[in-house]
């Protein structure tokens, strides 16, 4: 008897927790539907849902049909029918949260503080913990952007345990769960993201969009053998297209170069022999395997029967890039030579040779080369922002504190003077050597500071046969 009271009380409290949503409010049938769609990016589909009838008007209908709005990227109907919730229901955290979170998006500084208070008055809510995480994120952006970056750093720090605590209580905002996925691919915490990417396929196992998620999060959690079965059935799921071979390729290009990965990628060359994209990235993992020899011969190959010059260049930059990035400066020197006519872009020759004299450790030369790449992007419109960034980063590192001071102040002294101004004072250089050490901080919307990636991407379109 006391087991069939026990199993009769967790069915009631199944039902009714299916029946409400955060805070106990109960769902109307509509809200209960337009979640679900919303919980697989179907915003359309949800705002039909809430507007069967006579429309459902509850408080949770209008949130949920603010955030397919949102999705649809309608933020002023969003705004008025969020702010309906909160006239309903104005104790509601999640519905302030969720308001306070359009207004950081319309660049509403205010909402930064107003948005982490809540979060500290509500720190297990999983909504407004998930809405914490760009408001720490847009204070960390502010904060570099002051130069405070020990304080930026503590920013960043609390924005990964917000969004740890919102993943913790995902099942409570299932509308919010393919955002909580992306995000926690962002910060990288891929156990969190691994189970809620795996809790969506149980319902639509089919759905490529998941596939595709569920491949970004094992690679990120470091399960080669899993990524490549995972990868491969996103593969054949899109129906062996180029399209999805050259992202099969991408995905195995992050992947440790082992006879799995190569045997892939024989499969997919195999299919496409003229893809220049599949070619760089096979070439790349060559290289990262040792293979440095064999990648440049397979791009020598490729260069040779390649008409067309923006393809021919991308070639030419590879066949130097990798042995640089692999640091067999004997190759890279052979190949800058063989090729150096075939590069037109000055700013990435002078990188490469940049990179050549410190592999030599002739570090005076590169210091000065990297410094005509600092200048380039600050001179020239069309110049490499990451190459720049990448090159500030090699400076720092051959140059000590001081050294690195008085070289950016000649940098900055030099831009200046390129920029036609013959007179400049202390405080204008002061500026420029700033300008030039931030020279990728962020402008834009809250970001993460990435990992540092290979010094050249060569980025190539997709589906091109030639």
């Amino acid at each position: 008897m006391v087991t069939h009271r026990f199993l009769m009380l967790l069915f009631l409290c199944g039902t009714f927790a299916l029946l409400t949503g955060c805070g106990g409010e109960r769902l109307t049938p509509a809200a209960l539907a337009a979640r679900k769609a919303l919980q697989f990016e179907r915003p359309q589909n949800a705002l039909e849902k809430l507007s069967e009838g006579a429309g459902d008007q509850s408080v949770e209908g209008h949130y949920l049909r603010a955030c397919a709005l949102e999705q649809l990227d309608r933020l002023t109907a969003a705004k008025a029918e969020v702010k309906l919730a909160i006239a309903a229901a104005p104790k509601n955290p999640k519905y302030k949260g969720y308001s306070l979170r359009l207004k950081l998006f319309d660049a509403d500084e205010s909402a930064i503080d107003s948005l982490l208070q809540l979060h500290d008055e509500n720190p297990s809510s999983a909504a407004v913990s998930l809405y914490a995480v760009f408001a720490y994120q847009a204070k960390h952006v502010k904060q570099r952007s002051e130069n405070k970056l020990r304080a930026a750093r503590v920013q960043l720090e609390k924005a990964q345990a917000s969004l740890k605590t919102a993943l913790s209580l995902a099942a409570e905002i299932p509308e919010c769960q393919r955002e909580l996925v992306e995000m926690a691919i962002w910060f990288e915490q891929p156990d969190d993201a691994l189970k809620l990417v795996d809790t969506l396929l149980r319902d639509e196992p089919d759905r490529v969009e998941l596939l595709q998620q569920r491949v970004r999060v094992l690679l990120l959690s470091k399960q080669p053998a899993e990524t490549i079965s995972a990868a491969a059935t996103v593969y054949k799921r899109r129906g062996r297209t180029e399209a999805a071979a050259v992202e099969f390729a991408n995905v195995l290009n992050r992947l440790p170069p082992s006879p799995a990965v190569m045997e892939q990628y024989d499969s997919i060359r195999t299919q496409f022999p003229a893809n220049t994209a599949i070619l760089l990235r096979h070439c790349w993992s060559l290289g990262k395997g040792g293979r440095v020899v064999d990648a440049c011969q397979e791009l020598g190959k490729s260069f040779e029967q390649q008409t067309d010059s923006r393809r021919r260049q991308i070639l030419a930059q590879s066949a130097v890039a990798i042995p640089l990035e692999m640091n067999n400066p004997e190759v890279a020197a052979v190949q800058l030579k063989k090729y150096r006519k075939e590069i037109s872009n000055d700013q990435m020759l002078a990188f490469f040779e940049g990179q050549l004299a410190e592999q030599r450790k002739d570090f005076a030369l590169s210091v000065e080369k990297m410094q005509e790449v600092v200048n380039a992007y600050r001179t020239d419109s069309s110049a490499s922002s990451e190459l720049a960034r990448v090159a500030l980063t090699r400076i720092r590192q051959v140059l000590s504190e001081r050294q690195l001071a008085e070289e950016i102040r000649k940098a900055a002294e030099l831009t200046l003077r390129r920029a036609g101004l013959n007179r400049y004072d202390e405080a204008n250089v002061r500026e420029e050597a700033r300008s030039l050490l931030n020279v990728l901080e962020s402008e834009g919307s809250p970001v993460r500071i990435p990992k540092e990636g290979p010094a050249v991407i060569i980025k190539e379109d997709g589906a091109t046969a030639n």
